[in-house]
Formats: structure tokens, C-alpha cells, sequence
């Protein structure tokens, strides 16, 4: 009998055929009532053969495939059946319910303009519950061309009363002029009130420094914000030699704001006095040289002031040194569950997590440790965190077989997902070695074998480190520690590597494998999140 993990891959493969197939052209079309009947005769004909295998299982004498035969015949039954449901008979209401859960969770912005456009175009029913509903239009990208017409479409069908999600980019396949955007800011400043998210993402300073200072004027008018999320994501490289010269902006002219919860800021320097840095639940700060970053007592007065901070994320940016306090009290931030460090040094990420500590994280991510030893980074951080279940590192240098670092993942006996990217091989061996062998090797160590991580059963790599896994699943599961899936991210490698590819198939014969889009959350992820 084939392993089960190729039974899996097999059944995954017959399904996606049969989707294929039953969705054709992918054309709506209106059926004959002749075809209508041929539909219902071959749904009823579904729905006896599973009843079929049903009894068989039930009785005692089904063959070894029967549940294998049971999710395929289920499959085919669910695919098939909606040809001829009823939809437009579904009163209004009820409809216009699955739009919205059509329309919101979708896993990136231009995706959901997209399936909101299709909504309207498949037929005039679905346009009219479409268009009437506000709240399917409250999210708007503004990456059309100027004037930018179905953007304010969309915000003409949101309606007077809803409160809005705007997103601006001026990149390089939809750059705006400044002109452009001066005459949309002032179109969408007197919006403000309505504002709940406000993200532009762009290139030139001009822009950002234009945006900051129509921000400005809400302070002036007195209008009263309702902003919840304020990103503003600078791309590109950062000339700091001319651009530092440029005075600090006050947020809103130093206006409170306070709905205000989460703030991100990328290659924008702020004035770090600005008094909305307060009561936020997510603070994520990157690019930002010292010089422009907030003195170290600013970082901890911030920190004070947020004690529901559940998000922190310092991407090469972070508080500038203190040499006159060498050993600072750490603030305790209780309610902090995800921390994201990225390109720091090992002896500036030892100096920053001596201001703080964060004893129910679940989440941490490192990323672009490299070209030193960060052992005494991990020294400090043994037992650091021990509810931690979601471990992030990518491009992480380590000394083989680092009885540092094999301390602090055993400190750490929660870890249950483990999302990986350009790592070395020696880092996927802590997980199939002994640790008290890597920490004692010169001793005898009792049976049975331990296993760092024995809670770990989900792994989220990028293509690269693929080779790799084919071993740490093999060995976790002969030590009985198995893998139960592996995530892999859809990248052009896949389809053009051809050893990259037969590593995906050797992998399947040992765990489910499923491959995803990159910044989409697997279900496992959001089930730590959510707890």
C-alpha cells in the first residue's frame, strides 16, 4: 500500500482535475431546462453513491481505499452541485451577506477591487445588491490612473455615513505627479473625519512630506479624527545625507488622535514628541538611521505609554544608544504577542531587548542576522520567551551545531510553527539532533531521545530551504515527532527548477505539502494569533 502522504497528493491532484473540468471555460451561461435536468439526475446519482460507500464503511466490509473513495466522491458531489442551485431566488438580504463574506477576507487589496468589479458584472441582480450595499465599497485603492475615477466610484457608493479605508500608492508601475496628488489630498483631507485606515506607499519624499503636511491642517480646522491605522511606507533607497536635513514632521500638527492604534512607518522620520504616541496596539518602525530615531528615554516613555502594545516590529530602526546606563530596567509589556527584529547587529539587539520584556509573546520574528556571531544575542534571550509558538527566521548566520542557540530553542517548548527562508542546513539539524548531545557531547544520556521542539508539527519555508526539509521531516518522523504539513511560498523557481521540484515530491512522500502565495496566513497561523 502507497504512504499515506502520497495517497493524499494523489486524491489533491484527482480533485483539482475535477474542478477544472467542471468549471470549463469558466463562462457563465444561462442552462436549458433539458440541461437543468440532466444536472439534477447526475447530482442525485452523487448523492446515492456516497450513500453507497456510507453503508459499505458502515459495514464492516469496505475496502481499504473506502476513505480515500468517500473524500473523492464527497468532492466531486460539492463541485457539481452548485450548477444548479438556486442562487437569485435567495432573498436580498441573505445575498448580499455572501458578498460580504466574498469581499472582506480577501488576501490582498488589488484582489478585492478585483472580485468586487467581478460581483457587478456577472449579472444586473448581483449588480444592483452589489452597488446598494455600502460596506462593500468602503475599501479603496487609490492605484487607478488621475483623476482616479473608480476609486471615487467606490467611495460614491460607500455612501456619506461609512467610515472609509484608504489606500494611496505612487510606485513605479502607477506613479502619481505631486501636482496629482495635491489636488487628491485635497479631495480626501475634508474626508478625515470618515478616515479609519490611511496607507500611501511611494518612493519620493515630496509626496510623503506633501501628505504630512496636509495632515497637518486637520489640527487647524479642528476636525475630529477617527484614524485607527496610519501607514506611510517609503520604497526604494534613501538618500539620508540630503533628506535628514528635512525638519521632523508633529503628526497632525499635534492633534490627538484617539482612535489612533496602530502606526507604521517606513523611511519616514517623525518628530518623536508628537503626543499621539500613545495607547497604541502596534508600533512597526523601519529604515531609520540613529540619528533620525527616537532618543533611548523617548523609546521607553513610548513603551510606558502603551501598555496594550500587542505589536512591535524595529526594522533597521530602533532607539539610539545609551552609554551612560548600562543595565536599564526593563519595562514589562504583558500584553505584547508579536515582536519582528530585523538588521541588527548582535551587540545593538542585546542593547534594545535590555529595555523591555515581553513574557507572553508568541510570536518573533528575526530576520538579517548576519556577517557576525549573535550567540550573545541568544544567551541573553534563553528562557526569555517560553510561550513562544511561532518562530520566523530568515537569513540567520549561526556557528554549526551552536550550543547557544540550541538553549535558547529549548527554552522555548511551545514552538509548534516554524516559518524559515535562506538558512543554513546545520540550523534544520538542532531539530533532529539530541540537544543534550550538541550541549554535552562527551556524556551518556539516558533513553529515550529528546527532541528540541517536540510540539512542532507545521513548517512555512520559501523555496530555497526545501532540500533541506526533505531530511528534518524524515527524521522527525522516524523519532516520532512527524511534521504534519509543510507550507511552501509559489515562487517562478518552483516551476523552472527541475531538483527543486523532485525535493517537493520527495517531501510529499513524508508530510501533506501545500503550496501558497507569499504574505498570505496559513489557517495554523491565524489560530495562534487568534488565541
Amino acid at each position: 500500500m502507497p504512504p499515506r502522504a502520497v495517497v493524499r497528493r494523489l486524491l489533491g491532484e484527482r480533485i483539482q482535475q475535477l474542478t477544472a473540468l467542471a468549471m470549463g471555460d469558466g463562462i457563465p451561461c444561462v442552462p436549458s431546462p433539458q440541461e437543468v435536468e440532466t444536472m439534477r439526475n447526475e447530482t442525485l446519482s452523487h448523492i446515492r453513491h456516497i450513500q453507497m460507500l456510507d453503508e459499505s464503511k458502515n459495514s464492516g466490509r469496505a475496502p481499504p481505499n473506502i476513505d480515500e473513495a468517500l473524500i473523492f466522491a464527497r468532492a466531486r458531489y460539492h463541485t457539481y452541485f452548485p450548477r444548479i442551485f438556486r442562487v437569485n431566488d435567495l432573498p436580498t438580504e441573505i445575498l448580499a451577506n455572501i458578498f460580504r463574506y466574498i469581499v472582506w477576507p480577501v488576501p490582498n487589496p488589488g484582489t478585492g477591487t478585483l472580485w468586487r468589479l467581478w460581483l457587478t458584472w456577472t449579472c444586473r441582480r448581483w449588480r444592483q445588491i452589489a452597488a446598494g450595499d455600502p460596506t462593500l465599497w468602503n475599501a479603496i485603492w487609490f492605484r487607478d490612473r488621475p483623476p482616479f475615477a473608480r476609486s471615487w466610484a467606490f467611495l460614491e457608493r460607500a455612501g456619506p455615513s461609512s467610515l472609509l479605508d484608504l489606500r494611496i500608492s505612487s510606485e513605479d508601475t502607477t506613479p502619481i505627479s505631486v501636482p496629482e496628488m495635491d489636488s487628491l489630498l485635497d479631495r480626501i483631507i475634508p474626508l478625515i473625519p470618515r478616515i479609519r485606515i490611511l496607507i500611501y506607499i511611494g518612493s519620493s519624499w515630496q509626496h510623503i512630506e506633501l501628505l504630512l503636511n496636509k495632515l497637518g491642517t486637520v489640527q487647524l480646522a479642528g476636525v475630529p479624527l477617527a484614524l485607527e491605522r496610519l501607514e506611510i511606507h517609503r520604497l526604494g533607497y534613501i538618500d539620508y545625507n540630503h533628506q535628514g536635513n528635512i525638519k521632523p514632521t508633529v503628526l497632525f500638527n499635534g492633534a490627538l488622535a484617539p482612535r489612533l492604534q496602530y502606526l507604521s512607518l517606513s523611511g519616514v522620520h517623525i518628530d518623536w514628541n508628537t503626543p499621539v504616541l500613545h495607547n497604541l496596539s502596534t508600533i512597526d518602525i523601519r529604515k531609520l538611521p540613529l540619528e533620525l530615531s527616537p532618543s533611548i528615554a523617548r523609546f521607553r516613555e513610548i513603551l510606558t505609554n502603551c501598555p496594550s502594545l500587542r505589536k512591535l516590529c524595529l526594522d533597521g530602526a530602533g532607539p539610539q544608544f545609551d552609554f551612560h546606563d548600562p543595565s536599564p530596567t526593563p519595562i514589562v509589556l504583558k500584553n505584547m504577542k508579536i515582536l519582528c527584529i530585523s538588521d541588527f547587529s548582535a551587540h545593538y539587539a542585546r542593547h534594545v531587548f535590555s529595555h523591555f520584556m515581553a513574557p507572553n509573546l508568541i510570536d518573533l520574528t528575526f530576520i538579517n542576522m548576519t556577517g557576525e556571531d549573535y550567540s550573545p544575542l541568544y544567551e541573553i534571550l534563553i528562557n526569555r520567551f517560553p510561550q513562544i509558538k511561532l518562530l520566523t527566521m530568515y537569513a540567520i548566520d549561526m556557528v554549526p551545531r551552536s550550543k547557544t542557540m540550541t538553549e535558547w530553542l529549548m527554552s522555548m517548548p511551545q514552538l509548534s510553527y516554524l516559518r524559515v527562508a535562506n538558512l543554513p542546513v546545520s540550523f534544520f539539524d538542532l531539530f533532529t539532533l539530541d540537544p543534550r548531545k550538541v550541549l554535552a557531547p562527551e556524556k551518556e544520556h539516558p533513553s529515550p531521545a529528546k527532541v528540541l521542539a517536540p510540539k512542532l508539527d507545521i513548517i512555512e519555508s520559501h523555496p530555497s530551504v526545501v532540500p533541506a526539509l526533505v531530511k528534518l521531516v524524515d527524521d522527525r518522523r522516524s523519532l516520532g515527532f512527524p511534521i504534519e504539513r509543510v507550507y511552501i511560498t509559489r515562487t517562478k523557481e518552483l516551476t523552472s527548477n527541475k531538483p527543486l521540484q523532485e525535493a517537493c515530491t520527495q517531501l510529499m512522500k513524508s508530510t501533506t505539502v501545500q503550496f501558497m502565495f507569499s504574505g498570505t496566513r496559513t489557517p495554523e497561523e491565524d489560530a495562534i494569533l487568534g488565541e
